[in-house]
C-alpha cells in the first residue's frame, strides 16, 4: 500500500486521491512537499517550512514507551453556540508536542501523506463525569481514518480510527474519568481535568468580528487562570493556509507578527479559535498519553 496519496480535511474521514512511485513527507529534511490534491478544495501557497517550523516536534524524544497518545475533551462557544466533542488518537514513538509553535508556524492544512497500516487504538474508551460516573462519551474504533487538527501541527499528522463523538456536556473546571479497555495500547485509566474558561479575551472573540489589520502585528490576550501543564493555543486562517500560535497560559498573551499575516486578502473571512489546554498525562504498560480539557472561544474574522 506504500504510496498511496490521502488528503485530509479535519474532523472527517481520509479518502485516497492519488496514486504515487514513492512515500510522501510533511517537510522535514529528506521529505518531499506536494501540493494538496483534494477535490473540491482551495489549494493555496505551501509554505517552504520544515517539520520543527510547522511544530512537529516531541514531548519527550526519549520516551520508551512504545506507543503514544492523546484523549481530548472539548468545549467550543462558537458565537451563539456551545458544542461538546471528544476525540482520542494513538501513534507509534514518543508523543508529538501539543502546540509547540511559540513564534507561531503557518502551513498548508490540507495536506498529502502516505497511506499508513491500521494506527494504534485503545479499544472502547468511556469518559464520565468523575463525580457520579454518568458517561459523557464513549469512543469505539470506527473503521475509518481521521486527522486531528485541535493540537497544534503535531497532532495533525497522526491518523486515528476513533471518529469525532459529540459528549454529553460538561463545565469547565469539572475532572473527567476516562477508562480505556485496551488493545494494542494498554488499557489505562486517569482523570482528565477541563480547566477554567477563558476570561479577559482581548480582542473579543465572539459574534462580532474580529478586525485583523494586515500592515501591524496581531496581538490577542486573556486573563491567566490555568493551573498546571496549561497552554493556551490560537488558531488564526491564512490566505490557502493556517497559523497556529502557543503561549504558556502564565503568559497572557499570544502576538502574531505582521509578516504572517501580509497574505491575508483584503476583506478575507475566516475563523479565528483560542483555546485552553489542560494536560495531564497517564502511562499504560505500553503507552504515554495526554488527556486534554479544551476550552475554545471562537468567532469570525475579517481582515483589513
Amino acid at each position: 500500500m506504500k504510496g498511496w496519496l490521502l488528503a485530509l480535511r479535519p474532523l472527517t474521514r481520509w479518502s485516497v486521491v492519488a496514486l504515487l512511485a514513492g512515500g510522501v513527507g510533511c517537510g522535514g529534511s529528506g521529505g518531499l512537499r506536494i501540493r494538496d490534491a483534494v477535490v473540491g478544495g482551495d489549494d493555496g501557497p505551501i509554505d517552504a517550512a520544515t517539520s520543527a517550523d510547522l511544530g512537529m516536534g516531541t514531548a519527550d524524544a526519549s520516551s520508551e514507551a512504545i506507543y503514544s497518545g492523546v484523549v481530548l475533551a472539548m468545549i467550543t462557544q462558537d458565537e451563539a453556540t456551545t458544542s461538546y466533542v471528544s476525540r482520542a488518537v494513538f501513534t507509534t514513538g514518543p508523543r508529538p508536542a501539543i502546540g509547540g509553535c511559540p513564534n507561531c508556524c503557518c502551513g498548508v492544512e490540507e495536506r498529502g501523506l502516505p497511506l499508513p497500516g491500521k494506527p494504534p487504538d485503545a479499544g472502547r474508551i468511556t469518559i464520565a463525569a468523575a463525580a457520579g460516573a454518568t458517561t459523557l462519551a464513549t469512543l469505539d474504533y470506527s473503521g475509518n481514518l481521521y486527522g486531528m487538527s485541535d493540537l497544534g501541527w503535531s497532532w495533525f499528522s497522526p491518523l486515528s480510527d476513533y471518529g469525532p463523538v459529540d459528549s454529553q456536556p460538561w463545565s469547565p473546571g469539572d475532572a473527567l474519568r476516562v477508562l480505556a479497555a485496551g488493545n494494542e495500547v494498554e488499557s489505562f485509566a486517569g482523570v482528565l481535568q477541563t480547566g477554567p474558561p477563558l476570561a479577559g479575551i482581548t480582542p473579543p472573540i465572539g459574534p462580532s468580528p474580529v478586525i485583523v489589520d494586515r500592515s501591524q502585528a496581531f496581538e490577542v490576550s486573556w486573563t491567566p487562570e490555568g493551573a498546571g501543564d496549561a497552554t493556551v493555543l490560537l488558531r488564526l486562517p491564512r490566505s490557502g493556509s493556517v497559523c497556529y500560535c502557543d503561549a504558556p497560559d502564565s503568559a497572557g498573551r499570544l502576538v502574531v507578527d505582521a509578516n504572517l499575516l501580509s497574505t491575508l486578502s483584503v476583506g478575507q473571512n475566516g475563523e479565528i479559535k483560542l483555546a485552553r489546554l489542560t494536560i495531564s498525562t497517564v502511562t499504560s504498560g505500553n503507552a504515554t498519553i495526554d488527556l486534554v480539557g479544551a476550552v475554545i472561544q471562537a468567532g469570525p474574522l475579517v481582515a483589513q
